[in-house]
């Protein structure tokens, strides 16, 4: 069901607008889209589609399988119900599916159609729809069917808005509560909120940006949030010449307690915290709440750019229908999530010192990951749509791991190596610059050649070994290399004083143990501990969760320790000679002496006071040698 579309988006002057190639085309006629809303109790929404021009034997409409972003099957057809189809007069047309999410309409001779379905939606998650009395969150490819064969023609939407409620959308409004857009994909990726949100704005470079708040736990003041977000707009904008590639961006943010995470989009993104705007607990190696909030603002809002504009080939034209691979999301993603937190340090939300930390303490995690053995950072990429498997019925959790890590952590070492080569003249920035440049829409996406070519290019040298190493072979990067580039020291801590069981451990509600993962090679596979048991005890000892861990760190590599299982209802004793921690704990730290080389690159890599000045003085000094 791959579909090319009839016209192009271009770039002029830095604005998206729509153009015809070639020579004068006939206006395509749009599809009219309506939507009206039954009791909130129900969750359906009421969807109908009047569509003219049609040719042949047969229309057929569809639900996309997958949201772009989410890269996993989500099958959203079957939240449709009551699906029938009408001519221009109104008679019933017959149809059938033909396969999960397709619907197919036997016209009898009929030019227009009207299709009208109800969609269920009671899940507030970024690539679903949720509708009830609170608000209606319509997420586009959870929502509306597409016409097989004319996902290029424009769309125009109706909405017959609740009472009480207003509409928060990047879509062009028309007036009245209706809207327009280009063509399917625009229409499927501009998220609506319709509810009685809060908004505040603002500008950045003739760019207005909306942050609309949806907030069930009191509308809480997000003044301090917007100001900061502001700040992280304009980190990221200066990056790309200073100016946005719209005019308008909508935040969608929803606070809804058990629920988060954040989907990027053309024009907007809709990101969703379990926790109020005044909360100020620590959020791991993010560091307090508001600080992850912003980490993740400036993710989705990075890739404004990164994925929505400079994708891999295959993202695009979309084939909604099933999964599209490609092994660049590490690109896609885990450079956004690079620059997302670099942002915030040339922002000033992080020091130095505590971006740093940071930044060991993700290696170190990664470093941990079994999985490295298994999977190159671009295969890990490619089988992306795993992740939709319930962990517990794959051995992922041992062979698979996060591009998205992997991504952020290549983004610090591709950075380095273009900064070194160039005497800091150019740097990440700039190859992220000429993929926009060269690969931006309209134009084709890029592939994993062209990547390389264009940082080779970049770097003035060729790149393509480091690629073949760290990207698609599995070698483990020398990190003391790379970050010495920027003067930071990298000391490995051996863990091998602790000792090792090599099963991860969680609580259940009733405070016991549960074995989550065994790690291949590890002391507990050894002893035969497998996933889903149950460890009551040690030593003779019934110990819950807390207990259980103090008992096994006061323990010594090499000592044995008699666990108490119980597997499939039955209890017995596995006893687990205790091995050495083979892992390391990653410092990172500035060196006391830096060359002056060291210097620029680290104070230009974070955007510290003083770098043109550094960079000029280092430039010349380069000239003169």
């Amino acid at each position: 069901m791959r579909h090319q579309p009839a016209g192009r988006i271009a770039l002029l002057t830095g604005w998206l607008l729509v153009t015809a190639l070639g020579t004068a085309q006939t206006p395509r006629a749009p599809l009219r889209y309506e939507l009206r809303f039954a009791a909130p109790n129900t969750h359906l929404l009421e969807v109908t589609v009047h569509a003219d021009s049609l040719r042949g034997d047969t229309a057929e409409f569809a639900m996309p399988a997958w949201a772009p972003g989410a890269y996993r099957i989500n099958d959203y057809a079957k939240m449709v119900q009551e699906f029938s189809a009408a001519d221009a007069q109104g008679r019933p047309l017959s149809w059938r599916k033909t396969d999960k999410q397709t619907w197919r309409i036997e016209l009898k001779g009929a030019r227009a159609v009207t299709v009208q379905y109800n969609v269920y939606g009671n899940t507030m998650a970024n690539h679903w729809t949720q509708y009830n009395e609170l608000h209606a969150f319509l997420a586009g490819p959870a929502t509306w069917m597409y016409l097989v064969g004319h996902t290029d023609r424009p769309i125009e939407l109706t909405l017959a808005v609740p009472e009480g409620w207003q509409v928060a959308t990047s879509l062009v409004p028309l007036g009245g509560n209706r809207y327009r857009a280009e063509n399917y994909d625009w229409f499927v990726d501009s998220p609506i909120e319709l509810s009685d949100w809060q908004r505040q704005s603002f500008t950045v470079a003739d760019t207005t940006y909306h942050v609309v708040v949806h907030d069930v736990l009191g509308q809480k003041d997000f003044t301090k949030f917007t100001n900061d977000t502001k700040k992280i707009v304009e980190t990221v904008v200066a990056m790309f010449g200073g100016r946005a590639p719209f005019r308008e961006y909508w935040f969608l943010f929803h606070i809804w307690p058990g629920v988060g995470g954040g989907l990027e989009h053309l024009n907007s993104t809709q990101i969703t915290f379990p926790s109020s705007w005044d909360a100020e607990r620590q959020a791991g190696r993010y560091g307090s709440e508001h600080q992850l909030k912003l980490f993740v603002t400036a993710h989705e809002f990075y890739h404004a750019w990164n994925v929505k504009r400079i994708r891999p080939l295959p993202l695009g034209p979309f084939d909604y229908s099933r999964e599209v691979h490609t092994p660049s999301l590490w690109i896609s993603e885990g450079l956004s999530s690079y620059y997302a937190q670099l942002a915030m340090v040339r922002a000033g939300f992080y020091t130095p010192e505590q971006y740093l930390e940071s930044i060991a303490e993700l290696i170190t995690e990664f470093e941990q990951r079994p999985g490295r053995r298994y999977r190159s950072i671009a295969e890990t990429s490619w089988d992306a749509w795993f992740q939709n498997t319930p962990p517990g019925n794959t051995n992922l959790s041992n062979t698979n791991y996060s591009y998205y890590d992997a991504g952020q952590i290549l983004g610090h070492l591709l950075d380095f190596a273009i900064r070194q080569a160039t005497a800091n003249r150019r740097s990440l920035d700039d190859w992220m610059r000429l993929l926009y440049e060269r690969h931006a829409l309209p134009r084709p996406g890029f592939t994993p050649e062209e990547a390389v070519r264009a940082a080779s290019e970049v770097a003035g040298k060729d790149l393509s070994e480091f690629f073949r190493r760290y990207v698609d072979g599995r070698e483990p990067p020398p990190y003391e290399q790379y970050f010495g580039y920027a003067g930071i020291a990298v000391k490995r801590v051996p863990l091998s004083e602790q000792p090792w069981l090599g099963a991860t451990l969680q609580s259940t509600h009733e405070g016991q143990t549960l074995v989550t993962n065994v790690e291949p090679g590890s002391p507990a596979e050894a002893s035969g501990l497998d996933r889903d048991d149950i460890i009551l005890g040690a030593d003779g000892r019934k110990l819950d969760f807390e207990p259980l861990l103090k008992a096994l760190a006061e323990k010594a590599p090499g000592d044995t320790v008699a666990l108490t299982v119980q597997r499939w209802g039955r209890q017995g004793t596995r006893t687990v000679r205790l091995g050495a921690n083979p892992h390391a704990r990653f410092v990172l730290r500035r060196i006391e002496n830096p060359t002056p080389l060291q210097q620029a690159i680290f104070e230009s890599w974070l955007g510290r006071a003083g770098t043109a000045a550094a960079q000029n003085s280092l430039a010349a000094r380069m000239r003169t040698r």
